[in-house]
């Protein structure tokens, strides 16, 4: 381990804030060689709580790691500066740094936390009940559903958003707390950046906070607008199924006339001319099929309405219910005066 001061060169803390903590340093000596020998030990258990959330639905990507010693001195020292009535003992540094095990659980999108939250809350014990960091200004339904599901609410300072679990395993006869943080690839990306930019420095330069709050916004817009992409997405599938119902209806439709056409008992040329027709409408209705895409869902089958009158429809019983079968299907134009031919050459109809 360094030395003191350049301990604390490194690290960019200050010697008179440090003197002020009332930390001794032989102390953190002790704590730095105590928790060198415990690493060793904490690596496994990392292992298989990030092993055990690679598995879990919606997670994309799972990151983990061990508080390295020397940056646990660092944090000691960091908090003993901001909250001075904390105590740092060999005996009671790991109840107080709650994160020696450090666990990422990174997912697509922000409204896949939910199964997550579930996940974890029902695999393990909780240290304390989980939190919900948020930036001012967030949207207030989804706060409401992080409390109705006993998250504390927390609004960051730099504007981090993620969930913090803090949870108890237990490998071996002593219990370890472990930390899990579960957000989106967005928000990791711009926190990864933001700390690479804040921490080394412990930076304060107003023109940097200003830009991090500016990328800290177009991280929320990424994740707005990739929950959008996934609402349309699932949108056009349903409205693609929908034509692709409705399509094979009209093809069975279609089918059923060409059954009723061939059972008339009609002149050669008038079936011909009927069968002629039917093969058009199959023809537009192949058209429809090629053209129904989720790519352009607007080209899909055309609903045009009714064609027909009811004095052609109810010449012949079955040629009006041709053209009751017929009328279900939506067709352009142009079918619907073929269509509307196909009435009145029944309307002159002689069965045999």
């Amino acid at each position: 381990m360094l030395g003191q001061v350049e301990f604390l060169e490194k690290y960019n803390i200050k010697a008179e804030e440090f003197e002020k903590s009332g930390l001794n340093w032989d102390e953190l000596i002790q704590i730095y060689m105590h928790y060198s020998t415990e690493h060793t030990r904490l690596e496994p258990v990392a292992e298989y709580i990030a092993e055990t959330l690679r598995k879990v639905e919606n997670v994309h990507t799972v990151k983990h790691r061990v508080k390295d010693p020397e940056h646990l001195i660092e944090k000691i020292i960091r908090k003993k500066i901001k909250r001075p009535e904390l105590v740092f003992t060999v005996e009671s540094y790991k109840t107080e740094i709650t994160d020696l095990i450090g666990i990422r659980a990174l997912h697509l999108f922000k409204e896949d936390w939910l199964g997550i939250h579930h996940f974890i809350s029902t695999k393990w014990d909780l240290f304390e009940n989980p939190k919900a960091n948020i930036r001012a200004g967030d949207d207030d339904k989804l706060q409401e559903k992080f409390k109705e599901h006993n998250l504390e609410i927390v609004n960051h300072p730099f504007g981090y958003r993620s969930l913090h679990y803090l949870i108890k395993s237990k490998p071996d006869k002593q219990e370890v707390v472990a930390e899990i943080q579960v957000r989106t690839i967005f928000e990791e990306g711009w926190s990864e950046i933001d700390h690479r930019i804040r921490y080394p420095y412990d930076t304060d330069n107003p023109i940097l906070k200003y830009y991090l709050v500016l990328f800290n916004r177009l991280a929320g817009n990424a994740d707005e607008m990739g929950s959008f992409v996934r609402f349309l997405t699932n949108e056009l599938d349903q409205i693609n199924n929908l034509h692709q119902k409705e399509l094979h209806e009209k093809n069975a439709t279609i089918t059923e006339l060409e059954l009723m056409i061939n059972a008339l008992k009609i002149e050669g040329d008038e079936k011909e001319e009927l069968k002629k027709t039917i093969k058009t409408l199959r023809s537009q209705l192949t058209k429809s099929i090629n053209s129904s895409s989720l790519s352009n869902p607007t080209t899909a089958w055309p609903y045009v309405g009714s064609i027909g009158n009811s004095e052609t429809n109810s010449t012949f019983g079955i040629i009006g219910n041709i053209n009751e079968s017929a009328f279900k299907l939506g067709i352009t134009a142009e079918v619907q005066e073929q269509m509307l031919n196909l009435s009145k050459l029944g309307s002159g109809i002689k069965i045999k």
